[in-house]
């Protein structure tokens, strides 16, 4: 976990190990004497793709997430393993999670899902040229089921089952075209 040169960490004690992630508690104090105790849950980080078909839809996946209590549509995404490249890792979840390979790969952004109490960064790449894996066999994890959506930028922000991750992707894409659209009609006048 990340900390921040100018916050005095008193103690720190790991309550939980797990094999995703592991609850630390840790007493600390801010520049300002203030002192804190806080749980965070320290996760190694995840990626996220934004795969993007050439009809300018999103490819998505619809699964069910018991602590919503709901079916959400979301971008491909999964856990960095150990040292593992963002890269390499987003091209693994795409493959796993859709069928499909990319040829051109942008990193979009890396954020803080939730920051408030966990150290997890989710990186997040758009991935374009789509092509379906020879042999097309998805080869998601055993404890994941799931099926395929196809939506719009504009769709998925419409959308009341969306995660943010997917929200986000969905909105800085929607954003990439308005800002090229206008900029190409502001330099056609």
């Amino acid at each position: 976990m990340k900390r921040h040169p100018d916050i005095e960490v008193r103690s720190s004690e790991t309550v939980f190990k797990g094999a995703i992630y592991d609850v630390v508690v840790d007493d600390v104090r801010l520049p300002s004497g203030l002192e804190q105790k806080l749980a965070v849950v320290d996760h190694n980080g995840a990626v996220a793709v934004a795969p993007v078909t050439d009809d300018g839809r999103l490819l998505l996946v619809r699964q069910y997430r018991h602590a919503c209590g709901d079916w959400l549509v979301e971008v491909p995404a999964g856990r960095l393993e150990p040292g593992e490249d963002t890269l390499t890792a987003a091209k693994r979840e795409l493959e796993e999670e859709t069928g499909f390979r990319a040829k051109s790969w942008e990193l979009l952004r890396a954020f803080f899902p939730a920051p408030g109490f966990c150290s997890e960064v989710i990186t997040l790449y758009v991935a374009t040229e789509l092509e379906a894996v020879p042999g097309g066999g998805l080869d998601c994890d055993s404890d994941e089921e799931f099926d395929y959506v196809r939506l719009t930028p504009a769709e998925v922000l419409a959308s009341d089952n969306c995660d943010a991750k997917t929200l986000l992707a969905a909105s800085l894409l929607r954003s990439r075209v308005s800002e090229t659209t206008s900029g190409s009609d502001s330099q056609s006048h």
